[in-house]
């Protein structure tokens, strides 16, 4: 049916990474928090995306300060059958590196490349706070057969539109945002893995930088 192609709502999962008993990275001061960070960009994303755009649902995994699991966070758009999930992170180095600054957007691979590890060890950190999180998750091995099997599940469309929409998200955080690029980058994401649907998880900047986590804290900058 045509008409009612024309009239089906495009499902958006905005997914603000942490939240409750897991503060993701901490800033200069301990009430600086990335799942504060993280929720103020997914609430604004949501607003703007209601004011514009009418034939756009939005479905947030948290809209307050809750701790959500993993697999909890990609049930509630799988659920929905959303068309797209959007999972938002900000960066962090540890203390004594160099400061950097930019926006990372990242799409699934189980390949692990040794750039990534750092950022899978702390996106993936989540299951420490879980309980039996490290065997609810045993699959997060990228040599394991069922991770295998779950990826070849996934089709083909899914990765490329995932691709695709991290470059154009990329793009704008740059363009727009006036952030410094630092890539469209893959890696073996656990709440991207549970997700069948396109999706991506997007760096907005680094906690650790106080030049950006001033940005990052402001409103402005989260909008």
């Amino acid at each position: 049916n045509v008409s009612a192609q024309k009239t089906k709502e495009f499902v958006v999962v905005l997914d603000a990474g942490h939240g409750g008993k897991d503060p993701g990275a901490i800033g200069s001061s301990k009430r600086n928090r990335e799942k504060d960070i993280n929720l103020g960009v997914v609430l604004e994303i949501g607003r703007l995306l209601k004011a514009n755009c009418n034939d756009v649902k939005v479905i947030y995994t948290r809209s307050t300060d809750v701790f959500v699991e993993l697999d909890k966070r990609a049930n509630i758009a799988n659920k929905a059958k959303a068309d797209l999930f959007v999972s938002v992170h900000t960066n962090a180095l540890p203390k004594g590196r160099r400061q950097v600054s930019g926006v990372q957007s990242y799409t699934l691979t189980l390949k692990t490349a040794e750039t990534n590890l750092e950022v899978e060890k702390r996106e993936n950190s989540v299951i420490q706070f879980e309980e039996n999180g490290a065997q609810k998750y045993s699959f997060a091995n990228p040599n394991s057969s069922e991770s295998d099997i779950m990826f070849e599940l996934m089709q083909d469309r899914d990765m490329k539109e995932s691709v695709n929409f991290a470059k154009l998200t990329q793009n704008e955080m740059v363009r727009t945002g006036g952030r410094k690029d630092m890539g469209v980058l893959q890696a073996n994401l656990a709440v991207l893995r549970l997700t069948y649907m396109p999706s991506v998880l997007l760096e907005v900047g680094y906690i650790s930088t106080p030049s950006e986590e001033r940005f990052l804290l402001s409103k402005s900058g989260q909008t």
